[in-house]
């Protein structure tokens, strides 16, 4: 990172205080001007008296970062203006941001391959703006010696988002546009909807900003109430509680020394959870051609007995080893795009069951039958499939062996792909995006949401479509052949057995393990109301934020969700309806509002992220005065 952080205050005029009288402007019509100091980093090539302007950039994940490239990319539009100053704020700065942080170790992985994943919009985005770079991770790892269909670790993504920020820094003319670093958090945004913000940061420097943008990613969250109970069980009688959080905010080695661990969840925090905790016990994991997995772990010391399960039982199945080359996608021929929109407007809303899955089974049907798989193209056969332990995730005998044969097989389907397990995989992939679709339309009713979708499809969905890696299988079912693994099957539950003093799990009726620690392996829920944020603390106690909602086609009756309400996608709405639009809010805490745009940016797909990143950076301009609004 070529731009060293920045400590010294903002010599600004701070904002007029609440009910001063400011008055309301639009973006650019304000240009507060005064002489930029000479120095290092400060040049005095602008000229004295010239224009100076300033935003902000709260996040340096990939969002944060994909803002201050396209802020880079419009500075070199002919109809700039002036010049702005940005404030990018993120302890995690130059680092990738806090979950793909380039200085932590090589143990997470990524679950989509190299080529997968960019950070510079294609033709796919239909940018507005210039796009002088197009290096996709792939090609940023090719030097590492990683090829397009590999996985990488978290750590090389995080040094693929470091190179992109530090290439827009070293691209950024700085008669136009300079780019101050702060490797630290910021506390609070405040300022009246039409005036200028402050931003407080933890270091005690307070900006003083035309406009600010908010990457802000998986936000941690205070405990629910069945994690409250857990807490203080585990107070109460010397046992172990981890509640959701980013797997590096987990203290694994909290869990060493325990006999037996629940484990709630098994997605991809689970597998997270394999590999971080063999790390800190100093296991590792050695070939053995005569296991089933291929692997023979080596204990370190200390590992506990993990007792895995969740309310459906799902099994994340591993995403196929397709090296050296991904395949095409698949190309609907029945929930085609224009079923889509026509499904989408019916005013009676849909039901999930009697209106989609006909389709998705159908669209199956046919790809299994025209390819030569027709004893698998049966509606039968496909339910069996994706469902192995049935709809609705109840309880089942003999859990442990039945989830057990999944896994290996899976496993088998995923290292040497087969043909019909990889088109299932691919017309799956699809379908979700499809179905995605719909709900971001808010086709269905709010009953087929909860009942279906929620009930048991996005699990359905996202055991094939968002696996591990195959690696990843592979050392969970050796640390199964170490006897360090148990599967409680669907209908999952962990209750408190105060006079034993442990935790109690139970699945069924032939499932019953006593445990001394739990591990909650998922991220923490979107849910402004319980965001620990002190900057989202500090809206919430002013009412500057409320919660979004979500309705349905049919009875257009509105259901809390925990994301928060945004105007335009972007600007939060107070709970007195005031648009704060001079902060501009993207990814994981305005979810309802901007489905999809917490993924990853995928080549070729025109991504969520890259399409958001281009307009914020836009309307930070044109807050500034820079470009015209």
């Amino acid at each position: 990172m070529t731009v060293a952080p920045d400590p010294t205050p903002s010599t600004r005029p701070a904002a007029p205080a609440p009910g001063e009288g400011v008055r309301r402007e639009i973006p650019g019509e304000r240009a507060r001007r005064e002489v930029l100091p000479g120095g290092p980093g400060r040049a005095e090539d602008a000229g004295a008296g010239a224009v100076r302007r300033e935003v902000a950039v709260i996040g340096a994940g990939p969002r944060g970062t994909a803002i201050i490239e396209r802020l880079v990319a419009a500075s070199q539009r002919g109809d700039w203006q002036g010049l702005l100053e940005v404030h990018l704020v993120d302890p995690c700065a130059g680092l990738g941001g806090n979950v793909w942080r380039s200085d932590q170790g090589e143990v997470l992985l990524m679950n989509t391959a190299t080529c997968q994943t960019t950070m510079y919009p294609d033709e796919s985005c239909r940018p507005e703006l210039p796009v002088p770079h197009t290096e996709t991770l792939a090609d940023f790892l090719a030097a590492e010696g990683l090829g397009p269909a590999d996985i990488a670790s978290r750590a090389a993504h995080g040094r693929y988002l470091a190179a992109v920020l530090e290439r827009a820094v070293a691209d950024a003319d700085p008669a136009r546009l300079r780019i101050r670093v702060h490797r630290t958090s910021a506390l609070d945004v405040s300022g009246e909807p039409g005036a200028p913000q402050r931003v407080a940061l933890e270091d005690g420097t307070e900006l003083s900003v035309d406009a600010v943008a908010l990457a802000l990613g998986h936000l941690a969250t205070a405990p629910g109430p069945r994690s409250q109970v857990m807490e203080h069980a585990a107070a109460r009688h010397g046992l172990v509680h981890a509640a959701p959080a980013n797997p590096l905010q987990v203290d694994f080695t909290g869990l060493l020394g325990r006999e037996r661990v629940a484990v709630q969840g098994m997605g991809l925090n689970f597998y997270d959870a394999i590999g971080m905790l063999t790390d800190v016990a100093g296991g590792r994991f050695a070939p053995d051609a005569h296991a089933p997995s291929g692997l023979r772990y080596l204990p370190g010391g200390g590992e506990p007995q993990l007792v895995v399960g969740s309310r459906s039982g799902m099994v994340y199945r591993p995403k196929p080893d397709l090296r050296p080359y991904l395949p095409e996608p698949h190309e609907p021929r029945i929930l085609t795009r224009e079923r889509v929109l026509e499904l989408s407007v019916r005013p009676d809303g849909l039901d999930h069951e009697a209106d989609v899955m006909p389709l998705i089974l159908a669209e199956l049907q046919r790809a299994l039958a025209v390819s030569g798989f027709r004893a698998l193209a049966e509606e039968s056969a496909i339910l069996r499939i994706l469902f192995p332990f049935g709809r609705r995730g109840g309880p089942i005998r003999d859990a442990h062996e039945r989830t057990l044969e999944v896994f290996r097989r899976s496993l088998r389907e995923a290292a040497e792909p087969d043909p019909a397990w990889l088109l299932v995989f691919r017309v799956l992939v699809a379908c979700r995006i499809q179905v995605n679709q719909l709900i971001d339309l808010g086709a269905y009713t709010t009953q087929s949401v909860a009942r279906d979708i929620d009930g048991h499809l996005r699990n359905a969905f996202a055991s094939w479509a968002s696996g591990p890696p195959v690696l990843r299988v592979r050392q969970m079912l050796a640390l199964e052949e170490a006897g360090l693994v148990r599967f409680t099957g669907p209908g999952m539950r962990v209750d408190v057995d105060e006079e034993a003093g442990s935790f109690v799990v139970t699945a069924g009726e032939d499932c019953r393990y006593a445990c001394d620690g739990v591990l909650e392996a998922h991220l923490p829920g979107v849910e402004l109301n319980a965001f620990t944020s002190p900057l989202l603390r500090a809206w919430r106690e002013r009412g500057e934020a409320r919660q979004d909602s979500w309705a349905s086609r049919g009875t257009g009756r509105r259901v809390p969700t925990g994301s928060i309400a945004v105007d335009g996608l972007y600007a939060p709405i107070g709970k007195d309806g005031r648009v704060h639009e001079r902060r501009l809010l993207v990814g994981v805490p305005v979810s309802t509002a901007q489905p999809g745009s917490a993924i990853t940016a995928e080549p070729g797909t025109a991504p969520q992220l890259l399409h958001h990143a281009e307009v914020v950076a836009r309307r930070l301009a044109a807050w500034g005065g820079v470009l015209p609004a």
